[in-house]
């Protein structure tokens, strides 16, 4: 998609310039706490909506040793649409859905780094949360109702499994970085057309040694 493919060639330029300035790299990356805030796009679908793109925010907290790191990121995706449950019979309702919250944990693998530049894959888990739920069809048994509210509340979250690529670059305490994750389609979600994307770029600050020392 074409809004994939101009966010990814900014945050390319970006990576590029930390590799450009990689002379300015006077904070260590190894044993070290990185706060960050990120911006980005997502990419999903849902029993009604489908190639679905979405802007995100977040935050997330880096500590890193030489060649891994910890990774914990909150994040809030913005949107307002629609997704669909069934009801016993077999009949589908419209739910009116808002908003995506999600925690990840991953553990990322930093192989090698091409001078300021280090690649990264990683992989962890994702709590997902749809903030706003609503039931926007009438029944013509009421007797679903109850059953189709209960099922909704039931499907508004989900865990998942989450994969990840990504680059950082290193300008003194700044670190630019760029990354993508993958997220599978969870059955009894709401978002379940198909796996989810995003794709995200913000910037980590190196806040510190991340390993107590003793004099």
């Amino acid at each position: 998609m074409r809004t994939f493919r101009v966010m990814a060639a900014g945050l390319a330029v970006l990576l590029a310039s930390a590799e450009a300035a990689s002379a300015q790299a006077v904070r260590p990356f190894e044993g070290s706490w990185f706060w960050g805030a990120k911006g980005g796009i997502s990419s999903f679908s849902t029993t009604t909506v489908h190639g679905k793109v979405a802007p995100l925010v977040g935050g997330e907290w880096l500590i890193t040793r030489k060649r891994f790191g910890l990774y914990i990121a909150a994040d809030q995706t913005f949107f307002d649409e629609t997704s669909a449950v069934a009801d016993r019979s077999g009949e589908l309702h419209e739910v009116g859905i808002k908003d995506l919250r999600r925690l990840t944990v991953a553990g990322l693998a930093f192989p090698r780094a091409f001078g300021a530049l280090r690649p990264y894959a990683g992989f962890g888990f994702a709590l997902n949360l749809i903030s706003e739920v609503a039931l926007s069809d009438d029944f013509s048994d009421d007797n679903e109702a109850p059953y189709v509210a209960y099922a909704v509340e039931e499907r508004k979250d989900r865990s998942s499994f989450v994969a990840m690529l990504g680059a950082q670059g290193q300008l003194g305490r700044i670190s630019p970085f760029a990354q993508v994750t993958y997220q599978p389609s969870q059955i009894g979600f709401l978002l379940n057309g198909r796996p989810a994307y995003f794709l995200e770029g913000g910037i980590r600050i190196n806040i510190g040694s991340a390993i107590e020392r003793f004099e």
